[in-house]
């Protein structure tokens, strides 16, 4: 279909006009003709396949000539392809001429999305199922060839304004603007490291289904304020502290922090200037929220935001977006600064009534890859523009007035996501949420997700508070065995009793205590691990305890986030069986030593015959010991009279042999 010599159309010729130039072997098709459409890319050569639209790979229409005058429609426009029967549908330009008789080519692309058979020699459709909605002057206009992104970006801001994809027909669009709806939904109970949150969005009526889906992070500090990290694309502050958080720098103007809010006071100056960093290539998509209030008695006040900066103390920030809002012009205008200039006029300029003294709810909207800016007042969307070629990065954002006063206050930023988002936390400075709860009641987490849809509607923003303890509780700092001070030996041999010192967790509070008791340091070889809830002393019974076998309790501490401290071990407690030591004496023969007086007023000998020096242990019926000392032979005497009134026991190892014998001390 590429005519004949002298008379070829559709594809590239030689300057005779002759021979048809033939794609080349680092060309998309070589050996083929180079076909050609009214849209060009110009920045590259007439011979050149890549100045043409590819039909394979953009979806694209042609439009007869005498359709145009009447639509007032230009190269490059935005159309809304739509399969009656199917309801399939994509965004398309327009981007050949076509025949003069009727409407209905398009590329092989827009063929196959629509659900038509794609085959240039025997697909297509007679059946006039397929309905063109072209957007006059939506496009880029001639010159560029637009990415299937800003295609499908611009198409849907389109479709938005006559009614969405409702559109059964090109007769009566139906919709509805109810705004969409979203929802946080994070793991339940404490987090104590990085966790996912997942989102629900909903669409809400009909609009064309969900545009763009964002998320914040923000963590409670111990300042006691909101903030987020700046270094992880994301942005908070109430500006409810007493002075302007370190995170800003002021460059020109009088900002301080007044009745809670950033307060800019000097009317004389016409370009204010207070800036923070903030990381803006981690998304596809920003949104920059905060409410703003302009007043003053002057008859020129404005006030603004510039966002993707790269030279913040500049005079128009460097290379950036700005936008602006005139209180006195009843404006919104806005800039694209190059090379910190703005050039003469802005790229956009569109009405809109402003009141002295009112907050405004403003909402700016950036998407980096396809280049729309839009503009949110109180919720309505009120200005778009699309760059062709949008700023990739930025490392700074700024507030900006002139001529008036301008309060400031509840600045965010949100990411763009997907339908989930994994969300660091820890206490390393990298982190999302960097900080733990102050205390049980006090979240220091929090996650909040806001949407739009096609028809520019945006939901309320929607918060998901979360707990967080990185940091284990403290581990008991002594564990006493028997029931008050630290006993070394018990004589009940069916039970074992233990006390320790209370555990401390301010985050998320200590919500039971573990114990275990073992015959050596940390074991649980005769209990294992057990619950005492939050009591700090145990008896344990039932019992069945060995003669002369050392015994040892081992705690730890659990707070509510389900971490444990370190173990503490007691020093452990024996367990002296007197019945099976009397035994054992008879079995040897062996006379035990004499306790006498007995009882005593608390002073008594120690009699029998043994040889060479002993040691001598006293202790009291609970275990505790009351005297331990070492003696040579002819040291009988024992003085315990500084001791309550009760029963004791001595124990004597002397010649290799143990001896316990019972006294009772009575005044």
């Amino acid at each position: 279909n590429a005519g004949y010599t002298g008379n070829w159309w559709g594809v590239v010729a030689d300057a005779s006009g002759q021979n048809p130039i033939q794609q080349g072997p680092t060309d998309p098709y070589p050996g083929m003709y180079v076909s050609t459409t009214s849209l060009v890319n110009s920045n590259y050569a007439i011979p050149n396949p890549l100045r043409y639209v590819n039909s394979e790979t953009v979806p694209f229409i042609a439009i007869p000539t005498n359709v145009l005058a009447s639509g007032n429609i230009i190269v490059g426009d935005v159309a809304y392809v739509y399969n009656t029967t199917t309801g399939q549908s994509c965004f398309a330009i327009y981007a050949d001429a076509g025949n003069t008789t009727s409407i209905g080519e398009a590329s092989i692309m827009t063929a196959s999305l629509v659900g038509v058979d794609p085959d240039v020699r025997t697909g297509g459709t007679s059946q006039g199922i397929i309905d063109y909605v072209v957007f006059p002057h939506s496009g880029f206009g001639q010159g560029y060839i637009p990415t299937i992104a800003q295609i499908d970006s611009i198409g849907n801001l389109m479709l938005a304004t006559v009614g969405g994809p409702c559109i059964a027909s090109c007769i009566g669009p139906v919709y509805n603007n109810q705004p969409p709806s979203t929802a946080v939904n994070t793991p339940a109970g404490w987090d104590t490291t990085s966790f996912t949150a997942t989102f629900s969005d909903i669409n809400n009526g009909c609009s064309a289904g969900i545009e763009k889906t964002f998320y914040q992070v923000s963590d409670y500090n111990t300042n006691n304020e909101w903030r987020a990290n700046n270094a992880n694309g994301f942005f908070n502050d109430d500006f409810n502290g007493s002075a302007i958080s370190p995170g800003w720098t002021s460059v020109a103007g009088t900002w301080a922090i007044s009745g809670n809010a950033l307060y800019e006071s000097d009317e004389n100056s016409s370009n204010t200037n207070i800036y923070a960093p903030l990381a803006q290539n981690l998304s596809d998509c920003y949104l920059y929220e905060w409410t703003g209030t302009m007043d003053g008695s002057g008859n020129n006040r404005r006030a603004g935001f510039h966002f993707f900066c790269d030279q913040p103390d500049s005079s128009n920030r460097g290379n950036s977006y700005f936008v602006w809002f005139r209180l006195d012009d009843d404006k919104i205008q806005i800039y694209k600064v190059i090379n910190n200039s703005w050039g003469n006029n802005p790229v956009l300029d569109t009405a809109y009534n402003f009141t002295a003294n009112q907050s405004y709810d403003f909402k700016v909207m950036y998407d980096r890859i396809s280049g729309v800016i839009r503009v949110y007042v109180n919720d309505v969307s009120c200005a778009q523009w699309v760059d062709s070629l949008p700023i990739a990065n930025g490392s700074y954002v700024s507030f900006r007035n002139g001529n008036c006063n301008y309060k400031v206050d509840n600045f965010k930023v949100f990411r763009s996501r997907s339908s989930s988002a994994l969300v660091s936390a820890g206490t390393g400075n990298g982190n999302d949420i960097r900080f733990e709860n102050h205390d049980p009641a006090t979240p220091a987490g929090r996650i909040s997700s806001v949407v739009t849809d096609r028809m520019r509607g945006i939901s309320a923003v929607s918060d998901q508070y979360v707990n967080t303890d990185f940091t284990h509780p403290s581990s008991p700092l002594a564990v006493n065995d028997g029931t008050a001070s630290d006993i070394d030996t018990t004589f009940n041999g069916t039970q074992l009793e233990a006390n320790w010192s209370a555990c401390a967790d301010p985050n998320s509070h200590i919500r039971a205590y573990y114990f275990a008791i073992g015959t050596t340091p940390g074991a649980s070889d005769v209990i294992p691990w057990t619950s005492n809830g939050i009591n700090t002393s145990v008896t344990v019974t039932g019992l069945t305890l060995m003669h002369q076998q050392q015994y040892y309790f081992s705690v730890l501490s659990e707070d509510s986030a389900m971490m444990q401290s370190a173990v503490t071990v007691s020093d452990g407690q024996l367990y002296f069986d007197v019945t099976t030591e009397a035994g054992l004496h008879s079995a040897d023969n062996s006379q035990p030593p004499l306790l006498y007086p007995n009882p005593s007023p608390g002073v008594f000998t120690i009699g029998g015959t043994f040889s060479g020096d002993f040691s001598m242990t006293v202790f009291s019926q609970d275990g505790k010991m009351v005297m331990n000392e070492t003696r040579e032979e002819n040291e009988r005497n024992v003085d315990i009279s500084s001791q309550p009134d009760g029963i004791y026991f001595v124990r004597i190892t002397a010649g290799g042999k143990t001896h316990l014998q019972k006294v009772v001390k009575a005044e």
